[in-house]
C-alpha cells in the first residue's frame, strides 16, 4: 500500500489532531452570525436622552422649524433606538425633505423614517415613506441594507411580487453565510407575505455543501423562534417570561448542535482523507 506523500517540512497527521484551520473558521463564522441573531432579538433603546440628543432637542425647540434640526435629531433618536420618537420628529419634515439642497441628506432621512415606521408596525406609513424615496446616492457602498428594507415593506403590505425583487436583489452577489442572515432578517415579512418557501428554495439552490444546508436548516429555525418571540408586544407575565427563556434556551441548543455538526463532520472528512 502507497504511503501518503507529505510536503517538505509537513508534518503526518496522527489519530486524534485538530480538525482543520479551516474548519474552525467556518464553525466561527457560523457562531458569530448565530449569535448575533439571538443577541438582537429585540433591541432595546437607550434610556434617556444622550447628550447629543439633547443637544438637538433643545436646539429644536429654540427654532421648532428648522429642517436641519430636525433631521438630526432624529437621525439621534434612531441612533439611540427610539423609534417612536424618531418617527415623531422626522414626520415634522417628512413634507419638506426637498428643502434638502444635498441629495445625500433627502436620501437619509427618508430612509430613517421608513425604518422608525417599520420598528412601531405602522406598515402603511413605511410605504407611503419609500415611494418618496428617489434613487439611492452613488456614493452608497451597498444597497443590500436598502433593498433588505425594500423587501420587508412590500412585503408587510402584501406586494409578494416586489418583495421577491427587492430580496433577490439584496442578495445578489453576496456569500452565502451574508445571504442567510439576509433572508433570517426579512424573515417575518417574507413568512406574512408567503414568500418565505420561495426564498428558502432560491437559498437552496446557492448552498453548495452539507455544510451550508446546515445552516441553512439552523438558521431557518432560528428565524422561526425569533419571529415568534418578536410577535409577543403585550407586557410579558411571568408565564410568558418564562417562555421567552426556554425559547433562548431552544435556540442555543439549536446553535450548539449545529456547531457539533459541523464538528462532527469535519472530522469525519478529515479521517477520510487519512
Amino acid at each position: 500500500m502507497s504511503e501518503i506523500r507529505q510536503r517538505k517540512g509537513e508534518q503526518p497527521a496522527t489519530e486524534g489532531s485538530a480538525p482543520s484551520a479551516d474548519a474552525k473558521v467556518d464553525r466561527a463564522k457560523v457562531a458569530a452570525r448565530l449569535t448575533t441573531m439571538l443577541e438582537s432579538l429585540k433591541s432595546k433603546p437607550k434610556p434617556g436622552l444622550t447628550n447629543e440628543s439633547k443637544q438637538f432637542k433643545d436646539a429644536l425647540a429654540a427654532d421648532p422649524f428648522n429642517i436641519d434640526l430636525i433631521f438630526e435629531l432624529g437621525r439621534a433618536y434612531g441612533a439611540d433606538q427610539q423609534w417612536d420618537k424618531c418617527a415623531n420628529v422626522l414626520l415634522r419634515g417628512f413634507k419638506r425633505v426637498s428643502e434638502f439642497k444635498n441629495p445625500d441628506d433627502r436620501f437619509e432621512m427618508l430612509v430613517i423614517l421608513c425604518q422608525a415606521s417599520m420598528h412601531e408596525k405602522k406598515y402603511r406609513q413605511a410605504l407611503t415613506v419609500l415611494n418618496e424615496i428617489s434613487e439611492p446616492p452613488d456614493a452608497l457602498e451597498s444597497l443590500a441594507d436598502f433593498d433588505s428594507l425594500k423587501c420587508q415593506v412590500y412585503c408587510f403590505n402584501g406586494d409578494m411580487v416586489k418583495g421577491l425583487k427587492a430580496f433577490n436583489k439584496a442578495i445578489e452577489g453576496q456569500e452565502f453565510d451574508l445571504a442567510i442572515s439576509t433572508w433570517a432578517g426579512c424573515s417575518a415579512a417574507l413568512r406574512r407575505a408567503g414568500a418565505w418557501a420561495v426564498t428558502k428554495t432560491t437559498l437552496e439552490g446557492l448552498a453548495k455543501t452539507d455544510a451550508d444546508k446546515d445552516k441553512l436548516d439552523a438558521v431557518e429555525n432560528l428565524a422561526k423562534l425569533k419571529d415568534a418571540y418578536l410577535q409577543e408586544d403585550r407586557p410579558k407575565t411571568d408565564v410568558a417570561r418564562y417562555a421567552a427563556v426556554a425559547l433562548v434556551v431552544v435556540a442555543m441548543l439549536v446553535f450548539v448542535y449545529l456547531l457539533w455538526l459541523l464538528e462532527a463532520r469535519s472530522l469525519e472528512s478529515w479521517k477520510m482523507r487519512k
